[in-house]
């Protein structure tokens, strides 16, 4: 029933039917050549950044004017990530402009609101199952985040947007979990990110499609109290972690899926001073090389 509705909301004719009921002053193509505008201009900005990164990393030490060169580019890589972060942000307001809109297109007809809902999110392939011990895992059946090299962390945060004022259940503690703007960048950015490489840099982005789910199979709640002065605000409560498991698929060399690896993940959750739990970052990624899961 899924992909009959996925192909539906895909098909040329319900786009253009639902544009049939667009008011005069709804553009929504304007607003898609205006994200598409971002988008290249995003592109570009993300490539002057790297450029620049490069340049920092080759500098010599040894040169007399070191400190300076050094200081000069930093001050321009940081106008440049703010850039970055002032374009991400234009790109998901439009978009949420878009789903607005379509969704106020939608309202006369409850059926076409749930199939409008589905467009939104049909690119998340995602299954939840139990294993032998009937442990639940989050099956994330697309990679979406390929990089051959690296992982692109600016695809992943501008992602992780279509999150923010979400709010999901753990079914274990019932605990609600919600999405804060504080998310993509955190997850994207933190000193436990930069630090991965390969299977696990790649591990995470990928979980990124999987996040409402992660919360709601997630167990093995525990606490610990807040001891950092900059997180006086947003973790007042202190902290919590929660454990939870993911799986992504490994591709043979003709494109089929050979296996599934199954990974371990860390969801730190920040309890704040408005009394709601917020998702920090998901971190302490380990494969577990004894529960590979056949296709």
């Amino acid at each position: 029933m899924f992909d009959v509705i996925k192909s539906f909301v895909s098909s040329e004719g319900f786009h253009n039917e639902l544009m049939k009921h667009l008011d005069d002053s709804v553009d929504v193509s304007g607003l898609e050549v205006e994200r598409t505008q971002l988008k290249s201009q995003l592109k570009q900005v993300v490539g002057a950044k790297d450029k620049l990164q490069d340049r920092m990393d080759n500098l010599n030490v040894e040169d007399k004017y070191y400190d300076r060169k050094y200081e000069d580019i930093s001050i321009r890589w940081s106008n440049l990530y703010d850039k970055i972060n002032n374009i991400e942000e234009n790109i998901w307001v439009i978009n949420r402009r878009i789903i607005l809109l379509l969704e106020h297109l939608c309202r006369y007809d409850k059926m076409l609101v749930e199939i409008c809902r589905i467009g939104e999110h049909m690119e998340r392939n995602i299954d939840v199952i139990k294993d032998a011990d009937g442990n639940s895992i989050v099956m994330i059946n697309d990679i979406r985040f390929k990089g051959k090299r690296s992982v692109n962390w600016d695809d992943v945060r501008l992602y992780l947007r279509n999150y923010v004022d979400e709010v999901y259940q753990v079914m274990d503690t019932k605990d609600s979990i919600y999405i804060g703007s504080d998310l993509p960048n955190e997850y994207t950015g933190s000193n436990y990110t930069y630090s991965l490489k390969g299977t696990v840099a790649k591990a995470k982005a990928n979980s990124s499609q999987g996040i409402p789910e992660l919360i709601e199979i997630a167990v093995g709640k525990h606490f610990r109290e807040n001891n950092e002065e900059k997180h006086n605000r947003n973790a007042k409560y202190g902290w919590y972690r929660y454990d939870s498991r993911f799986a992504l698929p490994v591709y043979g060399s003709y494109g089929e899926v050979e296996r599934y690896n199954v990974f371990h993940a860390s969801l730190v959750v920040r309890h704040n001073e408005n009394g709601k739990m917020y998702l920090y970052d998901i971190i302490d990624i380990k494969k577990e090389t004894s529960n590979p899961l056949g296709s």
